[in-house]
């Protein structure tokens, strides 16, 4: 009887992955675990079935051109994804998704050429797009992206969550007027933010007044379109929420430099808070309060998973949801609670 990876995996312990990087003779595995993967699949008698090292060991990373724009929080992403890929000896091909659509014999024969085992792609990417990604019949895993059509192994933040963690963690600090700032169409992940506000203050018997829902600012797509987009909502609006719910760090950050401007102060005149904990809110002035989406722990969690599919030839699609942590800077006032 064949001997596998899960049998191996279940007698030692340890995940199927690490199973799988112990016998292509990967690094990133202690002593201790190595010598016990070793020893169980030589007396289960999988020594025997050990082939040459795959020689598929480059992975592909692939993202929108819209994306990469949105510096901060991609950069981060794509920076985590080289030193954990280069830190597991895999080496690394970068390709724009918008090539499988305006040179897909190109995007593919570079794949081949590079000995591709698997793709990893980052933010969302338009549908037929994508759809166009998958006919080149390698393993995909997904980070930060819903796809409705096509069926794919994703790992993202509980965003819906995050949402609820702010609303509530607002509330015991006292506020009762909470408004929220982002694009619901700028990605999957604004749009599940917003409505895990609007669903979340709803439990909470908490009304979103009118006026308090700034549903028009893109970050990252234009920043001086942005900003006139909040000097408009400026003008318009009489007064202020009490609180901004931010999409991103990132907005939050341009939220703050352009009320700064208008003489509203941060936060002794409304409140801020973001979500991605990048370096760009933690340097702010005040210091961003903000989700911690878990950066590092999404892309080990999808690169190991991608790992698992192209040694274990088998693909699972799946939607897994990372935690998410609540970072108190200096952007949100204390209120006297109500």
């Amino acid at each position: 009887m064949k001997v596998t990876l899960k049998q191996i995996a279940e007698r030692t312990g340890v995940s199927i992955n690490t199973v799988s990087m112990v016998l292509r003779g990967m690094s990133g595995i202690s002593a201790p675990t190595r010598e016990r993967v070793r020893r169980a699949a030589e007396e289960m008698g999988y020594r025997r079935q050990l082939k040459p090292a795959a020689t598929k060991q480059s992975l592909c990373l692939v993202s929108a051109e819209r994306h990469r724009r949105d510096s901060y929080s991609y950069t981060e992403f794509n920076r985590i994804f080289m030193s954990y890929a280069a830190a597991h000896e895999f080496s690394v091909v970068t390709a724009e998704a918008e090539q499988f659509r305006d040179d897909p014999e190109g995007a593919q024969r570079r794949i081949e050429e590079a000995g591709v085992g698997g793709i990893l792609t980052l933010g969302d990417i338009d549908e037929t797009l994508f759809s166009r990604l998958r006919r080149c019949g390698l393993p995909i895993v997904s980070v930060g992206a819903r796809y409705y059509r096509e069926p794919v192994c994703t790992f993202t933040e509980d965003n819906e969550m995050a949402a609820h963690q702010v609303v509530h963690a607002l509330m015991e600090r006292g506020f009762t007027r909470i408004g929220f700032a982002g694009s619901p169409l700028f990605s999957a992940a604004f749009s599940e933010r917003y409505f895990g506000f609007r669903q979340s203050c709803y439990r909470a018997g908490l009304a979103v007044q009118e006026g308090d829902e700034w549903l028009d600012l893109l970050p990252g797509i234009d920043s001086e379109e942005t900003e006139n987009s909040i000097l408009r909502h400026l003008e318009q609006n009489k007064s202020l929420p009490e609180v901004f719910f931010c999409g991103n760090d990132l907005l939050a950050v341009t939220l703050a430099k352009v009320l700064r401007r208008a003489g509203v102060r941060v936060p002794e005149d409304i409140s801020l808070i973001g979500v991605d904990f990048n370096q760009l809110g933690q340097l702010a002035e005040p210091r961003l309060t903000t989700v911690d989406i878990g950066c590092s722990r999404q892309v080990e969690a999808a690169v190991e998973q991608l790992a698992s599919f192209i040694e274990t030839g088998t693909y699972k699609p799946a939607r897994i949801l990372m935690p998410t942590t609540l970072r108190w800077g200096d952007s949100v006032a204390y209120k006297k609670a109500h």
